[in-house]
């Protein structure tokens, strides 16, 4: 096997994720990442196998769940970190068609992996509001984004694979694919929502989405199970919660608001009139795309420069499939699925 040098610019979750697929084949990487990550600022780290609106599976979930919960767990044996939290999820039911599809779906053998069937406790439960009853998710899992983040970004660092810098378009050059005089046979930006200031990828439609979520203390929330409902609520440990998150679209602003607060606030009133005291509050960057899905794929002009973007919030979710699906692309030439291939807005633009 030829080893290739790749450089890889941006070390969030989806740099990093490829870094790790790339390691394992034997290949040398090097990274370039200031280490601000404002999307790891608004991540949960959750992965919730249901769209809740049609209860509908997430896309590519079965295939996804898998592999993801191996590379997380992996990745826990090599940084010696603890990552990957299993987690059950509470839907409070918003009405009586959602509760219909609830349990049109909880018969259905593709779905019992991961929809408990209702039980009359489900019905009565008493620690959140529940006008329609609830139902309880399984196979839901939240990981640690900002341990994640700076686990891997200190590895890298103590192994001479990260510089710790912001990237320089001008010491780039991307006819010989060199930075700053050294040479590498492929390079990938997963620059996340900076991608409309990086060369090569501005014309593509990553959007700037702002989220705001909240961290508060209560005694009176269950720490057991993720209420959700208008908001999660996720369980941290110790009676301390995120709760989130908004969506801001096309605004890269990193301020705090107060509408932002009374949105969350209000909407953790939906689930019960709980007392707890706001800790801080957040604020990230997400990288998102219109149609839903991330872009992969190589430059229609340039060979051997990539892009790995637009994971969104199903990202932690995603990101160890597809980034073994990139790899591969990369070094063997397996075509990446349509959905997920830059080939769709090239083809638009043509």
């Amino acid at each position: 096997m030829t080893k290739n040098n790749i450089l890889i610019i941006g070390a969030g979750l989806s740099g990093t994720c490829l870094a790790r697929q790339l390691l394992k084949k034997g290949h040398a990487v090097q990274l370039i990442d200031r280490g601000e990550n404002h999307s790891t600022a608004i991540a949960a780290g959750m992965m919730n196998p249901m769209v809740f609106r049609r209860m509908n599976k997430s896309w590519r979930l079965d295939e996804f769940v898998k592999e993801a919960k191996a590379f997380y767990l992996e990745m826990e044996e090599l940084l010696q970190q603890p990552l990957f939290h299993p987690l059950v999820i509470r839907r409070m039911l918003s009405s009586e068609q959602e509760r219909n599809y609830w349990l049109e779906r909880e018969r259905l053998p593709e779905f019992q992996e991961y929809l408990t069937p209702i039980t009359p406790e489900d019905e009565a439960y008493s620690q959140a509001d529940n006008p329609f009853g609830s139902g309880r998710v399984n196979a839901a899992f939240w990981i640690d984004a900002h341990a994640f983040y700076h686990a891997n970004l200190n590895q890298f660092f103590d192994q001479n694979m990260l510089l710790k810098e912001s990237f320089d378009a001008a010491q780039f050059d991307a006819e010989h694919l060199s930075y700053k005089g050294v040479n590498y046979d492929k390079v990938v930006f997963c620059v996340g929502y900076e991608q409309m200031n990086t060369p090569f990828f501005s014309e593509l439609p990553i959007q700037q989405t702002k989220g705001q979520t909240l961290r508060i203390r209560s005694n009176e929330i269950p720490e057991n199970e993720s209420l959700n409902r208008k908001c999660f609520v996720l369980p941290l440990g110790d009676q301390v919660f995120r709760i989130g998150a908004t969506y801001e679209w096309d605004n890269p602003d990193l301020t705090p608001t107060e509408e932002a607060k009374n949105e969350l606030v209000n909407h953790l009133s939906v689930l019960g009139n709980y007392d707890y005291e706001i800790i801080d509050q957040q604020v990230g960057i997400r990288p998102t795309v219109l149609d839903r899905r991330p872009i992969l794929g190589e430059h229609q002009h340039y060979k051997n420069i990539y892009l790995f973007n637009g994971l969104g919030t199903k990202g932690y979710l995603m990101a160890p499939t597809l980034s073994r699906e990139l790899s591969e692309c990369m070094l063997e030439g397996t075509p990446l699925d349509k959905e997920i291939s830059i080939e769709r807005f090239y083809r638009k633009s043509k």
